[in-house]
């Protein structure tokens, strides 16, 4: 827009664009890589002990933030087909960001965690009391952030590994306040003779 044009500038500014966008595209690239390599990693994996390991990963990051977990896993569930360690991070992701979410509230601050067996599918509920999400749409997207500091990669790479099991992955707004995130992943099917 300059008088005259700063065309080496502009040249720069579009090559610097380019190269940022081959970079991210070539992390999304070898992500997606490492996801089909994992197929061989799935081991038959009750999902509620996963879960509890991810808990316990994280009891003294929640104890620093006073942070409660209330854990719900009621009954005997069927076993899933996952790479644990994945899924342990999808777990561990999720929780992180509902204890961030709850970071600016001064009252309880309880983060839920709750499984339940629905037909042919285990839901994983994530629930926070925090603020609630602005862009429940846009936040699953690379490289969107709400983070000061974020890179807009956990929730996108969480997103892909849950796609990657067969399962969905996705935030709804609680009332009156607060956030949960749900997935969801195949219950394995026993063949019948």
């Amino acid at each position: 827009m300059a008088e005259p044009p700063n065309i080496e500038r502009a040249e720069k500014t579009v090559e610097r664009i380019i190269r940022d966008a081959n970079s991210a595209a070539d992390v999304v690239s070898r992500i997606r890589a490492l996801f089909k390599q994992s197929v061989d990693t799935r081991l038959y994996t009750a999902l509620a002990s996963v879960i509890n390991e991810a808990r316990s990963l994280m009891a003294l990051e929640a104890s620093r933030r006073r942070v409660r977990m209330d854990m719900r896993i009621d009954g005997d569930f069927p076993l899933v087909t996952i790479d644990r360690v994945q899924i342990q991070q999808v777990l561990i992701n999720l929780i992180r960001n509902g204890m961030e979410a709850m970071d600016s509230i001064a009252g309880d601050r309880v983060l839920g965690i709750r499984m339940r067996h629905m037909g042919d599918v285990i839901q994983t509920d994530i629930s926070d009391r925090g603020q609630g999400i602005e862009f429940p749409e846009r936040i699953f997207e690379p490289f969107f952030t709400t983070k000061e500091d974020g890179m807009g990669m956990g929730l996108a790479i969480c997103r892909s590994i849950v796609e990657s099991h067969g399962g969905r992955l996705w935030a709804e707004n609680n009332e009156p306040h607060g956030a949960t995130f749900i997935f969801t992943l195949p219950v394995e099917m026993k063949a019948v003779p």
